[in-house]
């Protein structure tokens, strides 16, 4: 890690989730199939931010969470995991919100989600950014009415402070049917973001398109990188100066819950270890993107490989010398 990019600090913008994930249990004393379910504390940004924790970043997790026992269980984990949490909202009179995640035999997850939070965020600590922080941020937390106050305060600070602003995505199905109603708020994320990851899904709901070069013809106008990934697919990178295509390993799937997640995640983790500041990433050289293209592929599949939601950060030596 170079010295400039040591003192980069990473900021994790979303929900916080206690997520039970399902485990089938074939013939059991239930019936011939019934469930059991291992609790893990959940969210986008928050597995984002345990991997890089794990990997000795420099990570604070902006989020809220009940005061509950639920959230009790998140905070320890989190500070066990070296993600600070001094801009973390505990809520007093509501519970940690849930997510049912069910694996379906290609190890993808489909969820239920049981949400309590407040509809207005008590007043709130927000980070003065330094330059060529990077902020995470992204998910339907972003362009939530209820919360979209708090979020344009965030996005203010870290826009003024000049830091790398990292939007993903992430819509849902179930989110699809907002999507004029809140087209501004999806416009506004996206023209202040330094890079916009999403996938083929995302774009399909949020633009109608998912060919990737339509789809960079339109993020083009208001951001200059797009990361656009498609599953096993080769994931694509547009850059204002080229459009390179990236294969994903073939691999048989533990769990695919956070994939995406962490490669953000690593992709960051490549960020905070170049050279190249927020104002110069338009510029960046192809190789140096490669790398940081191959530490998110590299922490998406170790995700994958594990039950966890997260990389165990135990990587082989050829990764630090590939990669960092």
């Amino acid at each position: 890690m170079t010295e400039f990019s040591s003192r980069r600090s990473v900021y994790a913008l979303g929900e916080t989730l206690l997520d039970m994930v399902s485990l089938p249990q074939k013939n059991s004393e239930f019936g011939n199939e019934a469930y059991m379910f291992q609790a893990v504390p959940g969210g986008s940004v928050l597995n984002a931010s345990v991997s890089l924790g794990r990997m000795g970043s420099d990570i604070q997790l902006i989020s809220e969470f009940g005061n509950d026992k639920a959230g009790d269980l998140i905070d320890d984990f989190l500070k066990k995991n070296s993600v600070k949490t001094n801009f973390c909202t505990r809520h007093t009179d509501h519970k940690t919100s849930l997510a049912l995640a069910f694996l379906d035999q290609s190890k993808n997850a489909s969820y239920t989600f049981y949400l309590d939070s407040p509809y207005s965020l008590p007043e709130t600590n927000i980070p003065a950014f330094n330059l060529d922080d990077i902020l995470l941020f992204g998910s339907f937390y972003s362009v939530k009415p209820e919360r979209r106050s708090f979020i344009l305060s965030v996005l203010k600070n870290a826009v003024e402070a000049k830091s790398a602003i990292y939007y993903d995505l992430n819509i849902r199905k179930n989110h699809a049917a907002t999507m004029l109603d809140l087209m501004s708020s999806y416009l506004n994320n996206i023209s202040v973001a330094t890079i916009v990851k999403g996938s083929d899904e995302d774009f399909r709901n949020l633009l109608g398109i998912d060919d990737p070069v339509a789809v960079y013809e339109q993020i083009s106008k208001y951001c200059k990188i797009l990361i656009m990934t498609n599953g096993d697919k080769p994931l694509h990178v547009f850059m204002p100066c080229f459009h390179k295509t990236y294969s994903i390993p073939e691999i048989t799937p533990v769990s695919t819950i956070g994939a995406g997640d962490n490669f953000n995640a690593g992709f960051i983790y490549g960020l905070s270890t170049t050279a190249f500041g927020a104002g110069q990433l338009a510029d960046i050289p192809e190789k140096e993107m490669d790398r940081m293209v191959g530490c998110g592929i590299a922490f998406s599949t170790e995700t994958c490989l594990s039950p966890e939601n997260y990389i165990s950060g135990n990587f082989e030596p050829e990764f630090w010398s590939k990669y960092i």
